[in-house]
């Protein structure tokens, strides 16, 4: 087996699946050349070839210095809890032990750095299809090691695994060492519905759940918003770009418009036939959005937007977007299953969602701080999914 780095355009990956599970909009060519495009974390291609054929490609997120991503960049991560973790809900003293905890110093020891993942908070992981699951295994086996050889090229401080499924983390786990720490980084909402329109999935959901879901929906109608669905490369315009500017100084985050911008022309350009963009106007204005990619049966939530000045808490504008829109709009049309994100679990539990575990694979410089730091955000982050997932 032997491993390259290789440009996207070298090897068709069009028909390449997942690993384990389903196989993500996340991992297609076309979003593959949307993250190309992004700023703040250069991306290479590793790919895993076996007798002369290739077999398996993995996206690699580089970080060269602080102030990249938070989600993807890995010493970024570590003592922060808007990635990962909750040391609230651990015991008093390890509790105090997190919040004393200073990583100024071993944070930016940690860089540069790299990542296998990709944005959709992914592992981003394909193989060739005609691959038995043994073969699988002993392919996605190799790949903290052939992480490891790509950081140390790149002369990388630290190097990780990120947004792995319990399945794939499961066949990695023989090849890991004292040298590894794995960690809890949250849970994708998925929500199922089997039915066919609306009143199906309303019916699916126990009766307390139905009537909020029903409150808030009618309020929704009845007020003064309508919401407005675009499909295809023409679907999102400058219009929503203050909006989702507005949701990341929302969350303390810089609103970052010229990344911004560069996304949504780079979706448009590389995704535009996937793209399903669900509006919320007011007196012909958005207040609202949220962009999807649909794939199969599937729809991706992939950024929002609001204008929190105009809206208010009984306008329920995000819940009608992102769940009731999208399934009125989705069922009739064979869409199935809402992919959500990791955050947000009790109202997406409220709203029918189960939970899938997404972990990691740390690689970290010799300071015992960083990896204690870790361990607090497992335990945090774990304790955070049982009350609020049941997981």
């Amino acid at each position: 087996m032997n491993w390259e780095l290789v440009e996207l355009s070298e090897v068709d990956t069009a028909d390449w699946v997942d690993p384990v599970g389903h196989t993500p909009v996340w991992s297609s060519p076309g979003f593959r050349r949307v993250t190309e495009e992004l700023p703040q974390h250069p991306v290479v291609n590793l790919l895993g070839v076996r007798a002369g054929k290739p077999v398996l490609m993995a996206p690699v997120l580089r970080t060269e210095r602080p102030g990249g991503l938070l989600f993807y960049d890995l010493p970024a991560m570590i003592g922060d809890e808007g990635a990962f973790g909750d040391h609230k809900r651990l015991p008093e003293a390890q509790s105090e032990q997190f919040t004393a905890l200073d990583l100024t110093v071993r944070r930016a020891a940690a860089y540069p750095s790299l990542v296998l993942g990709t944005h959709g908070a992914h592992h981003g992981v394909v193989l060739d299809p005609s691959l038995d699951k043994d073969e699988r295994i002993e392919l996605c086996r190799g790949l903290p090691e052939a992480v490891a050889a790509v950081a140390a090229d790149f002369g990388c401080t630290s190097h990780g695994l990120l947004y792995l499924s319990e399945g794939l983390l499961d066949w990695i786990r023989p090849a890991l060492g004292p040298e590894h720490e794995i960690a809890m980084l949250g849970a994708e909402s998925v929500l199922e519905c089997d039915g066919e329109d609306w009143q199906d999935y309303v019916a699916s959901l126990s009766s307390r759940r139905r009537g909020r879901v029903l409150h808030e929906r009618r309020s929704y109608l009845a007020g003064q918003d309508r919401s407005h669905i675009a499909t295809g490369p023409d679907s999102i315009g400058e219009d929503l770009v203050d909006l989702r500017c507005n949701l990341r100084t929302r969350y303390g985050l810089p609103d970052q418009r010229d990344r911004t911008i560069a996304e949504f022309e780079a979706l448009s350009r590389w995704c535009g036939e996937d793209l399903v963009v669900i509006r919320s106007l007011r007196a012909g204005e958005p207040v609202g959005f949220v962009i999807c990619l649909r794939r199969g049966d599937t729809l991706y939530a992939r950024t929002a937007g609001f204008d929190y000045d105009r809206l208010g808490p009984h306008d329920f504008c995000y819940f009608n977007l992102v769940y009731y829109d999208a399934l009125e709009w989705g069922l009739p049309r064979g869409v199935r299953r809402l992919e959500l994100g990791l955050a947000s679990y009790p109202a997406k539990r409220t709203r029918g969602c189960h939970f899938e575990p997404r972990l990691g694979v740390f690689h970290l410089p010799g300071h015992g701080e960083l990896r204690t730091a870790l361990r607090l955000q497992d335990s945090g982050e774990r304790a955070r999914l049982i009350e609020q997932c049941g997981l």
